[in-house]
């Protein structure tokens, strides 16, 4: 035992591995010298020094010898590179029906997929252009019950919070107030604009945002009083060529003016910023103009605030401090009440929907439906590719018998159809691209973005796109290659057909899976189509149409009876209000309320959100009293110690009836008085929110809009009118208003572009998903020739072969439906729960889709169908 273990550390022959691998390297008579010399080599090595001089002079041959081998090799590998994509040019331009198919379907499956990729990149970008913006947070407000549930969850703050926090924590880097003041008449000589983008913004906010200052220094643009800084855009606006540094901008807004000085200019922000700003006023110009009360104020929460950390800073730190905050600046009972929330800058966009927030933001889940629809839109295409190469099978099954009888082996075969797979990919990225070209501009409008497919700027792009085109081919091509490269060359050469029963199975699967895909998308449309519906015919509880909301002014609030007087003049105008909020917007003032009982009084535990109107809110917008009266001009004390609810907040406050709290003892903030009337309810804000409970007060200042009911007959007259007679009343101003009707359809604005955009993939689904079937519908009918020749010899009519051969299509989609409506039930009810009114789910809205799906697969089958029933008999027997 001891001799052979000896002798085994000096073989006698080479390694079986090293053989194996020389073989594979050399040819034959390369292969045939170097194995003699190596094992006379072997042989010599009777002592450790003869092994070590074999070793050395091995190293030496394969160094020798290493370019020619590495040079074979890639020529080797060239050649057979070579021969796959000219085989695979040749059958791509054989079967010009089926190339054409596979590539028009995966070009229209990754189009979308760019073009969602595209939209989800821009998604993802929003505040990311900040080069602090992972150290950035934004501070938030909210208002609790009694009970700890969320009343009111504010994106602004009261003014004080952010320099308390800059001083208890010093940690904080930077905190920055920043206000809006819309509305605003900008002038510069002869040039009149009114401006909602102009903000006031503390003199630190440069060193927070990251905003790109091309004339002027940030360090020092806002800290003077009486100082502003404007994009580029709004230099050239108003100063066209000159330059408009150390020029003056007159501002003006509630009767009062000032000059501004014009210390820097910035460029635009981009579009994937949360907010866009034209002006930033100095912080001490609006501290100048509000005063020391406005700023000390607990109540005025109208200031985003935004927080810059150090570097690597662990937020829960500073989270786990704002409750003690909070109790050492707020007294016990606000407190209680209140919730300070850091929001990170990144996550505002796509994660933040609060109460006035400064911009509308978008919906991570429509991130998520979007991106779903564009991978299972192509998934249906690469499908079809499955479908469509199996389906042809055989017509390649004797071109596989051959290679394999050649010589070729399984795994080359497997590497040939793969390289038709990715060569059809890529043509279809390349048509792809061209589709996306031409139709990105009308994405664009659809989204109301600008997106850019640049491929030269961005190498991560084009990187990403060729990840995808090699993900699709190989997930397309596998199982056709794996299935076609399994024939066995004895069965296919004697013209015999495999047996493929269990096989098939697979590819019912994939096909069952592309209906059920466009059945859960009908079904989508047609559930968005019903909410949208149920939407616009909802009784919303007042008359929204032909009304038309204008801006007041201080001269229009001190004379509003004169001005009410004058617009009568016109016979066109129903009825005038003035009011600080009208239905469409947002209910974002309250106070604190309670129930006055003797001298006694009981806070209300809940939000009561607060109308200030004047005597003709109610019959401007068409609203009813449940109980009591309106405001009357004949009640002086109205204007002091009166009060009107709505339903709910009669309700909530536990009266049985409407009719049970008039004249009831009721104080709202610093004002005490009665019940008077009891409205009933109406949809203030859109039916994502269930009605809120409402109190009104007579009010004769911040009345900041003008409601004006108009007859439907003449409006354009009407409007010339009142466009008149607000240049009128608001000299310099331009003419501004909006329709309330509109303002409520503009809320439901996603959803109508949710059911466009379900529209249009489910039409591109069942598309991709029928020219699979219609593949399928090929190979079954090439499968069954011989049994549709022999049932037509024994008598069979055309109509019982073609209801025999969509029978069983026909099962598939119905199969498909027992799979897709509970998917579809789900996604939709939990879609419905985002709002607080909706439409129920309808059975007819799945069986309609059921049907609609069962017609077009039943009509994609036909051609094949009848193809196969009209056929000669005899062609298909003819050999038997």
């Amino acid at each position: 035992m001891k001799t052979n273990k000896a002798r085994s550390k000096t073989p006698s022959n080479p390694p079986w591995i090293l053989r194996l691998l020389l073989k594979a390297l050399l040819n034959q008579t390369e292969y045939l010298e170097f194995t003699d010399d190596l094992n006379e080599v072997y042989q010599a090595m009777a002592d450790s020094d003869g092994l070590i001089k074999a070793r050395i002079w091995f190293g030496f041959r394969v160094l020798e010898s290493l370019p020619s081998l590495v040079s074979d090799l890639f020529y080797w590998r060239f050649v057979m590179l070579r021969n796959y994509l000219k085989t695979t040019f040749r059958n791509l331009k054989r079967q010009k029906t089926q190339s054409t198919i596979n590539i028009l379907g995966l070009a229209i499956g990754l189009t979308c997929c760019i073009l969602i990729l595209l939209f989800v990149r821009d998604e993802l970008s929003f505040d990311r252009f900040h080069e602090n913006h992972d150290r950035i947070y934004r501070v938030t407000r909210r208002w609790l019950n009694e009970d700890g549930a969320v009343s009111l969850h504010l994106a602004f703050v009261a003014p004080p919070i952010g320099p308390l926090l800059k001083n208890d924590f010093p940690e904080i880097e930077h905190a920055v107030r920043i206000i809006g003041t819309g509305g605003l008449l900008v002038s510069h000589g002869d040039t009149y604009f009114e401006e909602d983008l102009f903000f006031f913004a503390e003199e630190d906010v440069f060193d927070l945002f990251s905003f790109n200052m091309i004339k002027g220094d940030p360090s020092s643009a806002l800290t003077d009083p009486l100082t502003v800084v404007i994009t580029e855009e709004m230099a050239h606006k108003y100063f066209g060529s000159e330059d408009p540094i150390g020029s003056t901008m007159r501002v003006e807004a509630g009767g009062q003016a000032a000059d501004l000085k014009v210390t820097g200019v910035i460029t635009s922000l981009p579009h994937n910023s949360h907010f866009h700003v034209d002006f930033l006023g100095s912080f001490k110009t609006y501290e100048a103009i509000v005063g020391d009360d406005e700023l000390q104020s607990w109540r005025s929460n109208n200031y985003a605030t935004y927080l810059l950390m150090p570097e690597n800073y662990d937020i829960n730190l500073l989270k786990q401090q704002l409750n003690p905050f909070i109790d050492r600046h707020m007294d016990e009972r606000m407190s209680q009440r209140t919730q300070l929330i850091l929001q990170p800058l990144t996550a505002i966009h796509l994660h933040s929907h609060l109460d006035s927030e400064i911009e509308p933001n978008s919906d991570i889940t429509y991130v998520y439906i979007f991106s779903v629809i564009a991978f299972f839109v192509l998934m249906i295409a690469a499908i079809n590719f499955m479908n469509l190469s199996t389906a042809r099978s055989s017509h390649r099954a004797k071109e596989v018998g051959l290679r394999k009888v050649v010589g070729a082996n399984r795994s080359q075969l497997i590497k040939q159809f793969l390289s038709e797979s990715l060569l059809t990919s890529f043509a279809g990225l390349a048509v792809s691209l061209i589709l996306v070209k031409l139709l990105l501009p009308r994405f664009n409008q659809f989204i109301d973005r600008e997106l850019v497919l640049n491929l030269s700027e961005n190498m991560a792009l084009p990187a990403g796109l060729i990840v995808v085109a090699v993900f699709v081919g190989i997930v397309s091509g596998l199982y056709p290659a794996v299935f076609l490269s399994s024939f066995k060359p004895s069965t296919v050469l004697k013209g015999t057909k495999e047996q493929r029963r269990r096989k098939l199975s697979l590819r019912t699967v994939l096909v069952v899976f592309q209906f059920a895909i466009s059945i859960v998308l009908i079904i989508c449309v047609g559930v968005v189509t019903s909410q949208l519906e149920y939407i616009r015919n909802k009784n919303l509880g007042f008359d929204k149409d032909q009304v038309v909301i204008l801006p007041s002014s201080p001269r229009i609030s001190s004379q509003l009876e004169s001005v009410k007087t004058q617009l009568f003049e016109n016979q066109n105008i129903i009825s005038v209000s003035a009011a600080k909020r009208v239905p469409s917007g947002r209910l974002l003032d309250s106070s604190g309320a309670r129930v006055i009982r003797g001298e006694k009084s009981g806070p209300i535990d809940f939000m009561i959100a607060l109308l200030r109107v004047d005597h003709d809110y109610i019959p401007t917008f068409g609203m009813e009293l449940a109980a009591g009266r309106n405001f009357s001009k004949e009640m002086p004390t109205d204007t002091t110690n009166a009060f009107i609810l709505n339903e709910t907040a009669s309700r909530e406050i536990g009266w049985s009836s409407p009719q049970d709290a008039i004249g009831k003892e009721f104080g709202y903030g610093r004002q005490e008085g009665q019940i008077i009337g009891v409205v009933k309810d109406f949809h203030f804000e859109s039916i994502h929110h269930t009605i809120a409970p409402i109190v009104m007060v007579l009010s004769s200042h911040s009345l900041n809009q003008v409601a004006v009911r108009i007859s439907p007959n003449d409006i354009p007259g009407t409007m010339a009118f009142l466009q008149s007679k607000w240049q009128e009343f608001r000299p310099n101003y331009p003419f501004s208003y909006y329709f309330v009707d509109e303002r409520f359809d503009q809320q439901y604005r996603s959803e109508n572009k949710l059911l466009q955009l379900f529209g249009y993939f489910a039409f591109l689904a069942i598309f991709i998903a029928c020219l699979g079937l219609f593949g399928l519908a090929l190979f079954t009918a090439e499968q069954s020739i011989k049994e549709i020749g022999i049932r037509k010899v024994l008598g069979a009519s055309v109509s019982s072969i073609v209801f025999l051969f969509s029978k069983e299509f026909s099962k598939w989609v119905l199969l498909a439906n027992i799979i897709g409506w509970p998917v579809a039930y789900f996604a939709m009810m939990k879609w419905l729960a985002n709002f607080a009114y909706r439409t129920s789910l309808n059975v007819w809205t799945f069986l309609l889709a059921g049907a609609l799906a069962l017609f077009i697969a039943i009509l994609t089958v036909s051609y094949h169908s009848l193809k196969a029933a009209v056929a000669d008999p005899v062609k298909a027997l003819r050999y038997e």
